[in-house]
């Protein structure tokens, strides 16, 4: 085995022995490294063992095309909007960008035109973090609707903990000097932060999710698995099965690369 130059105690010296031929080669110290907590799983394992038969490929493949059906014919634009995120949380998004690239894009247009005037809280703050994250420049002014003639957001608004996590969800898409997005933040943590010991599941790991670490500073593929178990308790359909089996076959992937560089 090749030493490796490092930090850590040895216990050969560093210093130059002498050979018979009458030349010195330096002794170089050994990094005392920590033991693979893997230990040799997968230098014992075949990557055969980390295959998937052909019948669940199949299974995936035939759900990821029941799943852009109702993609591209959802109409009802909550519904839309909801099924991407849930998408996007899932893990799964990369299977449907070009499907989830046109709704976001026909969005953007009827925002642009002046039609996104609606009085959901919820509906308008996920609409406006989606925009956002696909990198469309929306202005927040959209909220104002949402504010009393002290300049306030409205109290009311505090009775709907699903609308008041979507705002906070998208008040971390603000940019500089967007301070109706600040103020946002704080109403919403405020009220969430109060009612979150009062909710059922799953709404209440969400919201004690969203003030742990909102969205935007999650990175999507550890957050999938938390999210599959969440969205389990709403809903048992395909996007459900399919999230699941997406995920075993990506771990099961990572398992036979770990496998492959291990030998």
């Amino acid at each position: 085995m090749a030493l490796v130059p490092g930090s850590g105690h040895s216990d050969v010296p560093n210093e130059y022995s002498s050979e018979s031929s009458g030349k010195t080669n330096p002794v170089r110290k050994s990094a005392n490294y920590h033991p693979n907590i893997w230990g040799d799983l997968f230098l014992q394992s075949s990557p055969h063992d980390y295959m998937l038969d052909d019948a669940i490929k199949r299974r995936a493949e035939g759900l990821k095309d029941q799943v852009r059906r109702i993609l591209q014919t959802a109409s009802d634009p909550l519904v839309e909007m909801n099924l991407i995120d849930s998408i996007q949380r899932l893990g799964v998004a990369y299977h449907f960008e070009t499907e989830i690239e046109e709704k976001i894009k026909r969005w953007y247009n009827a925002w642009a035109d002046g039609l996104n005037d609606g009085e959901d809280l919820q509906a308008v703050a996920l609409q406006f973090r989606l925009l956002r994250q696909h990198g469309y420049n929306v202005s927040p002014d959209v909220f104002c609707k949402f504010k009393d003639n002290t300049g306030n957001f409205k109290e009311n608004l505090a009775r709907d903990i699903r609308s008041l996590l979507s705002l906070y969800e998208a008040s971390f898409l603000g940019t500089y000097e967007e301070d109706i997005l600040d103020e946002a933040n704080k109403f919403a943590r405020d009220h969430l932060q109060l009612a979150v010991h009062h909710l059922s599941s799953p709404l209440s790991t969400l919201v004690e999710l969203a003030l742990e670490l909102p969205l935007q500073k999650r990175v999507q593929r550890l957050q999938a698995r938390c999210y599959i178990s969440i969205y389990e308790e709403e809903r048992n359909d395909a996007l459900l099965e399919f999230a699941k089996l997406d995920f075993n076959m990506l771990q099961s992937l990572h398992k036979r690369e770990l496998g492959i560089i291990s030998l």
